[in-house]
């Protein structure tokens, strides 16, 4: 990491990698995912399965790095995985993947916050060093603006010491910060950090892959069915399963 993207990271909670993913790797993964926007959920190949109930406002699935090899060359993009080993603190992991449609009307609620402390989702820095638990690489497959329900945060608020003051709808939020960003940009966020997404009001879709780094030593999320499954490895590289393992 350079000097500025720590002091960044450190003081908003985030940053943005401009440009990181080649379009043939999105190209290859829109096509990818092309199959499973109206594919009925009972006909995933394991183990996708849904995160959450699927409605005409959103679709969410687990683990989709395994439905297909066009995701693999995301595990570990260079300045991705810069990143994350800066503000992890020790050893990472892969600990889980989804995707997340978004259609006219949808949003993701805001969650997380510096306080209370949730033991999987912490973040501190001691001596210049940042140790964040669980980072996540947000890869967006379509261009998002604010009107098409882009990511958006509290910048800051993964160091609060304060409980937020506000519900968890975008709306409530006068100080939510929305994020814009194309198809091959990355960003990249701590899970202490207060985030959700604006309200799409274009109608236009927002596809998003979400890749999370983990410390090394936690164990696959579990939550909303999110895990590998025992073949994983057999498509990957060494230098890729090493990045799965625990450590």
């Amino acid at each position: 990491m350079t000097e500025e993207q720590k002091y960044l990271f450190d003081l908003q909670g985030y940053i943005v990698l401009k440009d990181v993913i080649p379009q043939s790797v999105i190209e290859a993964c829109n096509k990818a995912l092309n199959r499973f926007e109206n594919m009925p959920p009972e006909e995933f190949p394991e183990p996708l399965c849904l995160g959450t109930p699927k409605t005409e406002k959103e679709l969410y699935i687990s683990n989709i790095l395994e439905s297909d090899p066009d995701f693999i060359p995301l595990i570990d993009i260079p300045e991705v995985l810069d990143v994350i080993l800066g503000v992890t603190g020790g050893p990472y992991r892969l600990n889980h993947t989804y995707t997340i449609f978004r259609w006219g009307g949808g949003y993701t609620g805001l969650h997380m916050h510096g306080t209370p402390i949730i033991p999987k989702c912490q973040y501190h820095c001691w001596n210049g060093q940042m140790v964040s638990t669980l980072t996540k690489a947000v890869f967006p497959m379509l261009d998002g603006d604010v009107e098409d329900g882009c990511f958006a945060v509290i910048p800051g608020a993964h160091k609060s010491n304060f409980p937020k003051p506000w519900g968890n709808h975008p709306h409530e939020n006068p100080v939510l910060m929305p994020i814009p960003a194309k198809a091959g940009d990355a960003i990249i966020f701590t899970e202490a950090l207060t985030h959700g997404s604006m309200v799409n009001i274009s109608g236009r879709p927002r596809r998003t892959l979400y890749y999370c780094y983990s410390i090394g030593y936690m164990p696959d999320w579990g939550g909303q069915g999110l895990h590998f499954s025992d073949r994983i490895m057999d498509n990957l590289s060494e230098e890729q399963r090493e990045i799965i393992r625990l450590k």
